[in-house]
């Protein structure tokens, strides 16, 4: 009997043993893909209030780590003293609460809290840390502990370092999918609340299936900083072009103030901001030398108003200039950089700005919405913050429009289009442009530039403008591909 049974009996241990490491290593992967997801979620979700910048990702990825970190050691700590049972009562717990908290607190609450501190006078990166912490940093540590807990329970061959891999490899597999799937696939498809709730969703189910793991993705972070130092340093070496008179990068872009030659001869001096011309002036006398400035100076020296609002300083050319008219009392000249306004100043203008000026170094989408709670109204609005081979997304959006349409009497703004204006990304700006101000002109301000061209788009008709009538998609926080939509523009043009 018993030679007869044994066989059977190891049979069904062996493959209850295979399908129990099978169900570790997807949740491992299930889990890893959640927690990178997480992260880019979270970096989402705080660019519409503080703007797109490696502050926002360095910091909030550095609460993360810690949090990572701490989880690690505790969960450690614990496994070496709890029995199985316990340890797998104790994944299934915290990843339920994780997903329970990211759900209810930390995704809703992030962006009003992120305002909330900005309004009590922190400063950018204090301000995106303590968010972080108050939000991010439990449901963090609770899951980081699933690494160790689950090494624990696999680890049935008394070799902890082999356990460990095998659970740290499936959830950097899982991070890989993660990083890669959120931003590409889901949201695009999804849009960013359902993508939440997907990711929630996932923890949900991988606590369901009895344990999970938090995967040790320090690989990727630290393969991703690697290669930004490469291409940081790699511009570090190159010789410096004879015509740069500075450069800078600073935490939101790179910053370059070069001499130009134009085909009459003329030299002028132009700004750079992330390999996008962003303004110029002649060098000799320093007046504006860019086609939309000066259509934009002249549409208000037309019909002055006491307040004017520029969002993107773009070397302040535009503020400099209308704040010499009699009938304007103050230039608000918005940019989420606070060194663009000394550089100008110092490299490009150069000169002190008129006193008329007043900088704003907050992200457009929170300096707009503060000036609106406080009932600021402009005569008049030029955003300039599209130029450049990368844009930001959340000032294209019709929840960012609105904000505009409340604060401004009349509204234009320089983007670069193709010259037909036929791209998935100037039909998509100009529906949502018209969405929110009822109609859209735009004017080709630059006829005899390339492919691709500035065009003034405003809210009312100008000389020279026509009317456009065409269909496009709405961008919205929640749905909004502007920056692929862009990039498929740019490149398929050069």
């Amino acid at each position: 009997m018993l030679n007869v049974e044994f066989p059977v009996s190891g049979a069904r241990m062996i493959k209850e043993d295979t399908f129990f490491r099978l169900l570790a290593w997807a949740v491992a992967f299930a889990e890893g893909f959640s927690t990178l997801a997480v992260e880019v979620i979270a970096i989402r979700l705080a660019i519409p209030v503080v703007g797109s910048s490696m502050t926002l990702t360095g910091v909030l990825l550095a609460v993360i780590l810690f949090a990572l970190s701490a989880g690690y050691w505790h969960g450690g700590q614990l496994s070496s003293r709890w029995s199985h049972s316990r340890t797998r009562t104790a994944l299934t717990v915290n990843l339920f609460l994780a997903g329970a908290i990211y759900a209810a607190v930390s995704f809703p609450f992030e962006a009003s809290l992120l305002e909330r501190l900005l309004d009590a006078g922190l400063s950018l990166a204090p301000a995106i840390g303590v968010a972080a912490t108050l939000l991010f940093a439990v449901p963090v540590y609770l899951v980081a502990q699933s690494v160790p807990l689950l090494a624990e329970l696999t680890n049935d061959e008394g070799k902890a370092g082999k356990a460990s891999g095998r659970v740290l490899f499936y959830s950097t597999l899982g991070s890989v999918a993660g990083g890669i799937v959120t931003p590409v696939y889901l949201f695009p498809n999804f849009g960013v609340k359902v993508s939440t709730y997907a990711i929630c969703g996932l923890l949900f189910a991988a606590a369901a299936l009895w344990t999970a793991s938090h995967r040790r993705r320090w690989m990727i972070v630290a393969a991703g900083a690697a290669a930004l130092a490469i291409v940081s340093r790699a511009g570090l070496g190159s010789p410096v072009p004879a015509n740069q008179r500075f450069r800078f990068d600073s935490p939101h872009q790179t910053i370059r103030i070069v001499d130009e030659r134009r085909a009459s001869g003329r030299l002028e001096r132009a700004m750079y901001l992330n390999g996008g011309r962003a303004s110029a002036i002649y060098a000799d006398t320093g007046e504006t030398s860019v086609g939309y400035v000066l259509e934009a100076d002249r549409l208000l020296a037309a019909s002055p108003c006491a307040l004017v609002l520029a969002v993107g300083a773009a070397g302040f050319t535009f503020p400099r200039d209308v704040s010499a008219l009699t009938e304007v009392e103050r230039v608000d000249a918005v940019d989420v950089d606070p060194d663009v306004l000394d550089i100008a100043q110092r490299w490009f203008l150069p000169q002190p700005l008129p006193a008329k000026v007043r900088f704003v170094p907050l992200s457009a989408r929170y300096a707009l919405r503060r000036a609106r709670t406080q009932r600021v109204h402009y005569g008049f609005t030029l955003l300039d913050a599209y130029t450049g081979k990368a844009i930001p997304a959340e000032l294209l959006s019709q929840e960012f429009m609105a904000d505009v349409r409340a604060v401004s009497a009349r509204t234009a703004a320089n983007v670069i289009l193709d010259r037909a204006a036929e791209s998935d990304f100037a039909k998509n700006v100009l529906a949502t442009f018209r969405q929110t101000f009822g109609r859209v002109w735009t004017k080709d301000v630059d006829p005899g530039d390339s492919d691709l061209t500035n065009y003034l788009i405003t809210d009312w008709p100008i000389a020279g403008s026509a009317e456009w009538t065409g269909a496009g998609r709405i961008y919205l926080d929640d749905r909004n591909s502007a920056d692929r939509d862009h990039t498929r523009m740019i490149w398929s043009e050069e």
